[in-house]
């Protein structure tokens, strides 16, 4: 007589969204104990500086191509770094729960460096860098979208003295956010906020995560 004995899947360790978190933070400490010329030049050589890049292979492999991806780890204030962080652990846990920590982290990194060359391309300052890691956080939440279509997202509401939370499908708030996105990349004149970045790295999150999709299948069938 043969008995099924259930097994719980191993849960794999976590380490790629904790990693990107303390990085940013460890580089924005270091920052703020620089003094501002110091921190000028520092922006300069680790940010995407768009008259400085070249479209072919050699130069993306060189030091201003690989300024695509130490870009991603520096930002101009807390509030900047904060943000980034808030979107960052809300989406890449998830997100690296899903895909595993080196496929969310090369998505994180393939990602946000693409949309920093996005946004170096349609930039009006040719000589302001491009900084933080929205538009890798955005591909965070594209992918997000196409791995938990049907998930729910928490929203607090002030109601007078007390706080509601209210579950709202993810993909709606999701799509303010979009929404919000890309109106503000049309109207926007000043270009100090690469706003082409996060509508790029959303895309390019969502399109990653299609191709890693049968993957995914095929993982699970494995595990069956």
């Amino acid at each position: 007589m043969f008995v099924h004995i259930d097994e719980k899947r191993k849960r794999r360790l976590r380490w790629a969204t904790p990693l990107l978190v303390c990085a940013c933070l460890v580089i924005a400490v270091w920052q703020a104990l620089m003094s501002p010329s110091e921190r000028l030049v520092l922006l300069q050589s680790w940010g995407t500086v768009p008259a400085e890049l070249q479209l072919n292979l050699s130069a993306l492999l060189a030091g201003p191509g690989l300024r695509l991806f130490s870009a991603l780890f520096v930002h101009a204030d807390w509030t900047h770094l904060f943000g980034n962080l808030l979107f960052l652990g809300l989406f890449g846990g998830a997100v690296e729960r899903n895909l595993g920590p080196f496929r969310m982290l090369l998505l994180f990194l393939i990602a946000g460096a693409a949309a920093n060359l996005f946004a170096a391309l349609v930039s009006p300052l040719a000589n302001a860098p491009i900084i933080g890691s929205s538009g890798a956080v955005s591909a965070l939440i594209g992918a997000y979208v196409l791995l938990f279509p049907t998930s729910n997202l928490g929203v607090i509401l002030p109601l007078g003295l007390y706080f509601q939370l209210v579950r709202v499908p993810a993909v709606h708030l999701i799509g303010i956010w979009l929404l919000f996105q890309v109106l503000e990349t049309m109207g926007s004149r000043t270009g100090a906020i690469a706003w082409w970045a996060h509508v790029f790295g959303f895309v390019n999150g969502l399109f990653l995560a299609l191709t890693l999709r049968p993957w995914l299948y095929r993982r699970d069938a494995r595990l069956v």
